[in-house]
């Protein structure tokens, strides 16, 4: 193709736009895979505040780890949601699109610790304390889940975590509201079944990074005033 064509077509309305790359883990209900299709809230999100379709976003479900390496190398745009971390300098962040929050969880059938109104973690040291291996815990549970004294128990996943509870391997699973509330329905178990013990733990979590060599960069306070735009998140069926 001539270069003077060229020029002219890239410049041209036909020529495709390139899509924006978002890459994160599975974190359901945010981000997950079904029937091969990427779904979540995160993805319904980025619609509304890049004002974009879905079709021109390239959805990457690969390793978190990855997702972060691959920003900070510029392979994708947006990664997300997450805490804000001033350490990743690669990083612009947007401000909070989610609410979310950690809590303690039992079963609401067990009449003792269903009424444990724990206000210390120290008193969380007498019970099988189930926690996710590898995930990142708001304080205090981050730091309580590092020492000698906690009675833990490390579960592979969140489904896992759920069925030892309801098994009787742990009394107590350490746990985000909505994810909970999210393999619940998927699994078929009544949100009756389980209580929230104890506060509940706001994380400093629901934001998205933007890779400094991304061109949304140059976007970002558009899209921070379109998420300030969003309607308020609906409240969660677990108590």
């Amino acid at each position: 193709m001539p270069l003077l064509v060229l020029v002219l077509f890239l410049f041209s309305p036909w020529a495709e736009a390139r899509k924006v790359v978002f890459a994160s883990d599975p974190y359901p209900p945010f981000i997950y895979e079904e029937k091969g299709e990427a779904k979540g809230t995160a993805i319904e999100a980025l619609e509304k505040i890049l004002d974009i379709p879905r079709k021109d976003i390239e959805v990457r479900i690969i390793p978190w780890k990855r997702a972060l390496k691959a920003a900070e190398q510029g392979r994708v745009d947006i990664i997300g949601p997450m805490q804000i971390d001033h350490k990743k300098d690669y990083l612009l962040f947007t401000k909070k699109v989610f609410h979310s929050e950690e809590a303690v969880w039992t079963l609401a059938s067990s009449q003792y610790l269903s009424q444990l109104d724990w206000k210390t973690t120290e008193e969380l040291r007498n019970h099988n304390l189930g926690y996710v291996l590898g995930y990142e815990y708001a304080e205090p549970f981050g730091t309580y889940l590092k020492s000698p004294l906690a009675k833990k128990v490390e579960v592979q996943d969140v489904i896992q975590g759920m069925r030892k509870l309801l098994s009787g391997e742990i009394s107590l699973f350490i746990c985000n509201t909505q994810v909970l509330e999210f393999y619940a329905k998927n699994e078929g178990i009544p949100l009756k079944t389980f209580k929230r013990v104890g506060p509940p733990i706001i994380e400093e979590f629901g934001v998205f990074g933007i890779s400094h060599k991304a061109r949304l960069a140059r976007d970002l306070e558009k899209i921070n005033a379109r998420i300030m735009k969003l309607p308020p998140a609906a409240k969660s069926g677990l108590n």
